[in-house]
């Protein structure tokens, strides 16, 4: 088909603009009220303005959300409580691109074709893409979005963004192409303004740091439930729309579209805030450019991610780009762990009258410390002092580690002005375990069994030193590292594993795309060993044990290396 020239203005990109319209997309049932009680330093509490002042564009199928809406509360009460997989409804959204354009305030270089295109979604990825979806031709490290054209026209997309000139023939079914000068930088702005702007409309909690981020967002939506308000969350084991609503998570931190697509859900599924984990990775690459974060988390700094970001002081950055968006002293609050070394760093970004919550287990100037705690394997206890008083918390999070995930949730509930302290207690508490986070599990055996994410040489110290604690006989560790990820850590955290277990199995965790083998012989590198040299134990059906008196062993295939370390376990060992 033949597509009109039409030159618009100089090739700029504004800042976003938000529509201040009073209208707002609520459910029917929903309550409005104060949502994080008594302000902290006598501070107005974030919630009250994002849900009484701060408005955003109105969803133009309002009706029929708050229809479908009480169709799905029917069907709820229909179900007599059984938890369905999936158990909310799908907002839908509709705009032409004209409209996009406006409200997004991207400035096209050039415009071909209808922009009165009706748009019913908006994808970057070609092979999700369908019809009515506007495609967004973004370039990444492995591949150029331009180069599905032909593909996404197929599927049904009926226009197309990109960055430069591309020969659309007469074929295609595409109604329009536009030209801007950078689709990554657009991207997120298209996706916010066609899903309405919905982090506008809730108190947003973003966590960064190198561990502890998703055992405190579990933390964290425990705590506002203990509250009754609806939150989701975001991150590496799970997107959870509402309560036990979940879908299943492909990055901790989703790309520009799918998080304004899945905090639309929240919204118009009734849930009031949403804590999300925010990857170093994500904010380098702009995911989070249109979040309208409320509370920034700041758990902790260790070296990681250099294979994508280079050098330890370009992933430091990284992290604090989520910090640089707290400027606003009566919306905005910072949360930090000033225990770590780069405590300071972070709380200098953005505006420094921000208010700041604190909290440290060394640290007793912080606002939140322990007074004192006990580990045991079945149970933390810990005596937490806070700037509202004392508060008491027994959970089933194990490890000092996670006594730091417990205090960073105590200091979000400061911050935001919880109704109580015994609503963050109880929320806390609430959370007995989290999927792969220092997990017990109990089958009746004679020996104890934990799993545990430890991806870093600091998370794999840490986990060791208190199973060590804990006074087993033996500790039977199986490790392994993941493909295309930061080589160098392979070899320490072997080191790490061979130093303080009895006995140790490498194995494969991820390989991706690299050759198994070639990662375990990394890992070996660690105790002075090689590939070549367990070929030949294994031929001898003999393993000598390292220098240590510790037994190294490797097993390639995952299944085979747990099964292994069970066998081997003896009453009283931990594996």
């Amino acid at each position: 088909m033949a597509f009109s020239f039409t030159l618009l203005s100089p090739p700029t990109l504004l800042s976003p603009h938000y529509n201040q319209s009073s209208l707002k997309t609520r459910h029917p049932h929903h309550h409005r009220r104060h949502l994080l009680g008594e302000p902290f330093r006598q501070l107005p509490a974030i919630g009250v303005e994002k849900f009484q002042q701060i408005h955003c564009q109105a969803a133009r199928d309002s009706k029929v959300q708050e229809e479908d809406f009480r169709k799905n509360e029917s069907d709820l009460e229909e179900s007599n409580g059984k938890i369905n997989e999936v158990r909310f409804v799908e907002p839908k959204f509709k705009m032409s691109l004209a409209e996009l354009l406006d409200d997004s305030k991207v400035v096209p270089l050039s415009v071909y074709g209808d922009l009165g295109v009706q748009i019913t979604g908006i994808q970057h990825d070609s092979t999700v893409v369908s019809a009515g979806d506007l495609f967004v031709c973004c370039v990444g490290s492995r591949t150029d979005g331009h180069l599905y054209v032909n593909e996404v026209d197929k599927r049904g997309a009926v226009a197309v963004i990109a960055s430069k000139e591309i020969n659309i023939g007469y074929t295609l079914r595409c109604k329009a192409l536009v030209i801007v000068e950078d689709t990554n930088l657009v991207l997120p702005l298209l996706a916010a303004s066609f899903y309405r702007y919905p982090s506008k409309n809730m108190a947003v909690i973003g966590i960064t740091g190198t561990n502890g981020k998703t055992t405190t967002s579990y933390l964290i939506k425990g705590m506002y439930e203990a509250m009754g308000l609806r939150i989701g969350l975001l991150g590496t084991v799970a997107y959870y729309v509402y309560g036990d609503n979940k879908l299943e998570s492909s990055y901790t931190t989703p790309d520009a579209v799918l998080v304004q697509n899945l905090m639309a859900k929240m919204l118009h599924n009734g849930s009031e805030a949403l804590v999300m984990e925010v990857s170093s990775q994500g904010l380098a690459v702009r995911r989070c450019n249109m979040v309208d974060f409320n509370v920034a988390v700041f758990t902790n700094l260790t070296r990681d991610h250099l294979d994508f970001h280079v050098t330890e002081e370009e992933y430091r950055k990284a992290k604090a780009k989520l910090f640089q968006m707290m400027v606003d002293p009566e919306r905005h609050r910072k949360v930090v762990n000033i225990d770590d070394p780069n405590a300071h760093f972070f709380i200098a970004q953005g505006n420094p009258d921000v208010p700041l919550v604190t909290f440290a287990m060394d640290n007793k100037n912080a606002d939140v410390h322990p007074l004192e705690f006990e580990l045991s394997l079945f149970e933390t206890q810990v005596l937490v002092n806070t700037p509202r008083g004392v508060l008491k918390i027994s959970s089933g999070l194990l490890g000092r580690h996670n006594i730091y995930n417990i205090l960073a949730a105590v200091a979000v509930g400061i911050a935001v002005g919880a109704d109580s302290l015994e609503d963050i207690g109880r929320g806390i508490e609430k959370v007995d375990a989290v999927p792969g986070r220092c997990e017990v599990i109990d089958e009746g055996q004679a020996f104890g069994v934990i799993v545990d994410y430890a991806h870093t040489p600091d998370a794999v110290y840490r986990l060791l030193d208190f199973v060590r604690e804990l006074a087993p006989k033996r500790i039977i560790t199986v490790l392994g590292c993941g493909g295309d990820r930061d080589q160098w850590k392979r070899p320490t955290m072997a080191k790490i594993s061979t130093d303080k277990s009895e006995v140790t199995i490498l194995t494969s965790d991820n390989p991706r795309s690299e050759d198994p083998l070639d990662i375990l012989d990394d890992m070996l590198a660690g105790v002075g060993r090689t590939m070549q040299d367990y070929l030949k134990y294994e031929e001898n059906d003999y393993y000598p044990p390292l220098p240590n008196g510790h037994q190294l062993f490797v097993h390639s295939t995952r299944r085979v290396a747990i099964r292994s370390a069970v066998a081997m376990g003896k009453e009283g060992d931990m594996i």
